[in-house]
């Protein structure tokens, strides 16, 4: 699916964008800049990242932002960037902290995203997660004014291109890494590779029944072979390519070391109690290093 966006009305407005006094620094500690006219909001490290991709035609975002409060400062910085519209928001993926902050955005935002993201938002969908947002603080009820649950308007399929102003957006779905609906986005130009939750910096991700390491590893191949120089992450600081060096090492020793011990005759009770891993002391998230074993595992047993 290509998909091409021109307005020659917005063309003067975004000449604006060159003379435009704000840098990511005036826009608060947690909003980084990754190059030109690309903002990432990097929260907590286990919340998701945000991020503001500024052409002469509108805004992209990538992501809505971890939850009310966060979704609300960067349409805020938005604002202070450009007086362009947000023209596209784009899912990583379609779990509750990537989603939540659609209602701030669209309408008039289209929301875009791999195929099956609705029906995982709506089968997810928890009246009660928004309550306890809003009793978390008087700025997060203020935030979370006017929530409702905005699906995407945009579902492709295995692959999409977006084209907008200057900047091209290569979507690509990625399979059985994180969710049902997993987005890896390539800005060609910029080199720059958005890898949803297949990957986590230092950090153990929890992979769930459907993920499969031989997939994983597939996706981080294929992002490594665009040869990007910056990589941002779903959770965590962005970097370089050694971030997807870092897992796809972590994964091919797993699976290395899960299928010696089940050679020599091992249950899945016994290797997650006996397998040790060194290089990953100082990662976060090892409470979930089980699931990693179990999903090793079942790769190896086929």
């Amino acid at each position: 699916m290509r998909l091409k966006i021109a307005s020659a009305l917005l063309v003067t407005a975004g000449l604006l964008l060159v003379s435009a006094p704000v840098s990511a620094q005036d826009l608060g500690p947690h909003f980084k800049k990754v190059k030109d006219g690309v903002i990432t909001y990097v929260a907590k490290p286990d919340e998701s990242n945000c991020t503001i991709i500024l052409t002469n035609e509108g805004v992209v975002l990538i992501d809505s932002g971890h939850n009310p409060t966060d979704s609300q400062t960067i349409l805020k910085a938005v604002k202070q960037l450009t007086p362009l519209p947000i023209r596209f928001l784009i899912n990583t993926e379609p779990h509750a902290d990537h989603t939540t902050g659609h209602y701030v955005f669209s309408p008039p935002t289209v929301i875009v995203a791999a195929a099956g993201a609705t029906e995982s938002m709506k089968a997810a969908y928890n009246p009660r997660r928004i309550e306890q947002l809003r009793g978390e603080s008087p700025e997060m009820r203020t935030a979370a004014e006017g929530y409702r649950l905005v699906t995407p308007h945009i579902e492709y399929k295995d692959k999409m291109t977006i084209n907008l102003g200057e900047r091209t957006f290569e979507l690509m779905y990625l399979k059985n890494v994180h969710s049902e609906s997993d987005t890896a986005i390539w800005l060609p130009k910029e080199r720059i590779v958005f890898t949803a939750a297949s990957i986590g910096v230092k950090r153990v991700n929890n992979l769930r029944p459907s993920v499969t390491i031989p997939d994983t590893l597939a996706a981080i191949r294929m992002m490594k072979a665009l040869n990007p120089e910056v990589v941002i992450p779903g959770h965590g600081v962005y970097g370089g390519i050694s971030l997807l060096d870092d897992n796809e090492r972590y994964y091919t020793l797993l699976l290395d070391r899960v299928r010696a011990l089940v050679q020599q005759g091992r249950t899945l009770e016994q290797i997650q109690k006996e397998l040790k891993m060194p290089e990953i002391e100082t990662w976060a998230g090892k409470e979930r290093f089980n699931t990693n074993v179990d999903a090793a595992y079942r790769a190896v047993k086929g």
